[in-house]
């Protein structure tokens, strides 16, 4: 049977959102700020997009570029309702429907055309559904697996509906540049920019080995998308989402704050390769600390933005263990879970994952690929930046 996914692309959610609740904001280059940020930009408007302002920007900078830029709260009740409302139409088209990040989601409609009729008018038709009961101009892409219909929606992007026939993938996404690649690190682009492989045909035409010796690890995974591989299937709606848990137990009951950094970043940086390994990134943390007196102690954040690099997860973990660690009192024990582990959106133009950490997190994920987990461990960080010991040398 021919496999059918439907994704379903909602633009600029926040900003939609804010659109919908407050019509004559759409005249305007919009931002939103970062939940419990009042200086970072969560998100914006193609207006604003088009003045040169970005996600993960700080908003004092953003003015400068866009002194007309409105910049409002954020309103998390609203985005949870419109979140709802979105998935509760999705999932009248399949039990398999999957939230993929805020005003995203996929539906699998393998199988649903005796009842429902083809696929493009049931895509055609969720848009129209989609713009009445939410407000929002929907972008839809239909193909035959999660990776090509989330390309295609990026393609026709703010709207419109895209349809990528069976045995037409690779044809499809040949000459797209690859940024659309989603989770396409930016070093990997600037490694292949340097080659001139700028489209994601001339990926096609090179055999994966010799990806293999510029890229490393990721050439197998990026050689399959830019084919349009992939097999990943959407979860029931009652499946439970994937998350991932690291913990740890001190072995010397401590109040050391280098001690407990270490142990921290030791936590973080399991979970950030378990996540990376999973092709995921997170968008909430919640840290959970052991007294030695057996009192416990946890925070939860919601990430601006889903990251999946080590240094940005434990910059926001540091931050957790800072407001829960507030007795003079030793651990015995910390726990991590990362939740709402999402498709990524795609290339990252965000500030919060910098250059360095992406060269970084690359290197270690190679190393321990190679070499076992242990090869590196982290110790702390010092003056803004990370030191490890190489446990092999």
């Amino acid at each position: 049977m021919e496999r059918t996914v439907l994704h379903v692309n909602i633009v600029n959610f926040f900003v939609s959102v804010a659109c919908v609740l407050e019509p004559r904001l759409s005249g305007y280059p919009l931002a939103v700020r970062a939940a419990g940020s009042k200086r970072t930009l969560m998100d914006i408007s193609s207006k604003a997009l088009d003045a040169g302002v970005c996600r993960g920007m700080m908003v004092e900078a953003a003015k400068r570029l866009c002194p007309d830029l409105v910049v409002i709260d954020p309103a998390p009740a609203e985005y949870e309702k419109a979140g709802a409302l979105l998935m509760k139409l999705a999932a009248q088209r399949s039990p398999q429907t999957e939230a993929a990040g805020p005003g995203h989601c996929f539906i699998d409609l393998t199988g649903t055309r005796r009842l429902l009729g083809p696929s493009v008018d049931v895509a055609d038709s969720l848009k129209k559904v989609i713009k009445e009961q939410c407000g929002f101009d929907a972008t839809v892409g239909l193909a035959t697996n999660r990776l090509v219909s989330k390309i295609a929606t990026r393609v026709i992007k703010p709207k419109g509906l895209c349809t990528v026939i069976q045995g037409c993938e690779e044809e499809f996404m040949g000459p797209l540049p690859i940024n659309l690649l989603p989770g396409v690190e930016r070093r990997i682009l600037e490694q292949l920019l340097q080659f001139n492989l700028r489209l994601i045909r001339d990926l096609n035409r090179i055999p994966v080995t010799m990806l293999q010796r510029v890229l490393g690890p990721a050439a197998g995974e990026i050689s399959r998308n830019a084919r349009g591989i992939d097999d990943t299937p959407v979860r029931l709606l009652e499946e439970p989402a994937p998350f991932v848990v690291e913990s740890i137990t001190l072995g010397e009951q401590t109040n050391d704050e280098q001690l407990i950094a270490s142990a921290l970043f030791g936590l973080v940086s399991k979970a950030g390769a378990k996540i990376r390994a999973l092709g995921l990134a997170t968008g909430r943390i919640r840290l959970r600390i052991m007294y030695a007196d057996g009192a416990c102690e946890s925070r939860m954040a919601r990430l601006p933005v889903p990251v999946r690099g080590d240094l940005t997860l434990f910059d926001q973990a540091s931050a957790l263990l800072h407001k829960a660690y507030t007795r003079r009192v030793r651990l015995t024990d910390m726990f991590l879970e990362c939740n709402d582990l999402t498709f990524p959106y795609g290339q990252v133009d965000l500030f919060l994952d910098t250059e360095r950490e992406e060269n970084l997190m690359s290197a270690l994920d190679s190393i321990r690929s190679s070499f076992g987990e242990n090869a590196i461990r982290f110790w702390g960080r010092d003056g803004g930046g990370a030191r490890c010991e190489d446990k092999r040398a």
